[in-house]
């Protein structure tokens, strides 16, 4: 499986189940980039599945979201070819089917 992603980090929370979210994500036409945050620990959720959640999307209509496993959380910016808030959250309506 080859992934296009940028940022510091190249790490994915999830491993190779995260990978195949961000690989889903990436195959929307819509999408330029993914770019991943840091892995940050908070709580104690240990034993949970691994989770992804749109947490916002911008006014230029790239979206953030947050991928989770356990206790680990990592933001994640999806670049899209979207030029409004509006056309971001009909991208970002599309990612979450692709995803379920």
């Amino acid at each position: 499986m080859f992934v296009h992603f940028s940022g510091r980090h190249k790490t994915v929370v999830g491993g190779r189940e995260g990978l195949k979210i961000i690989s889903r994500i990436l195959k929307h036409e819509k999408v330029k980039r993914v770019i991943f945050g840091q892995i940050e620990a908070k709580g104690s959720r240990s034993g949970h599945g691994l989770r992804f959640k749109i947490t916002r999307i911008d006014l230029k209509g790239n979206i953030r979201a947050v991928l989770s496993h356990g206790s680990s959380n990592q933001e994640i910016l999806i670049v899209t070819k979207a030029s409004s808030r509006e056309e971001g959250e009909r991208i970002a309506k599309e990612i979450m089917e692709l995803l379920v």
